[in-house]
């Protein structure tokens, strides 16, 4: 399985506009350099009182499919 690592810091007030809905994607350098767009959704089991912070792998299939994401740290 192919994957990216990305590292994010979203202020939870920034990520209550994904909550919300007013944003439906993440979009964010990985450290390779590639552009990664995800479903905002898909983070939410990542959010704490502070936000979105964190650096986190980023598994996806031949297809480009988002398949599993790991937080690193």
């Amino acid at each position: 399985m192919r994957y990216v690592i990305i590292d994010l810091a979203i202020s939870r007030d920034e990520y209550m506009k994904y909550y919300r809905g007013q944003a439906m994607q993440i979009s964010v350098r990985a450290r390779d350099g590639r552009m990664v767009r995800l479903p905002a959704s898909v983070m939410r089991q990542f959010i704490t009182l502070s936000g979105l912070r964190g650096s986190f792998a980023v598994y996806y299939d031949d297809q480009g499919r988002l398949q599993q994401i790991d937080r690193l740290s």
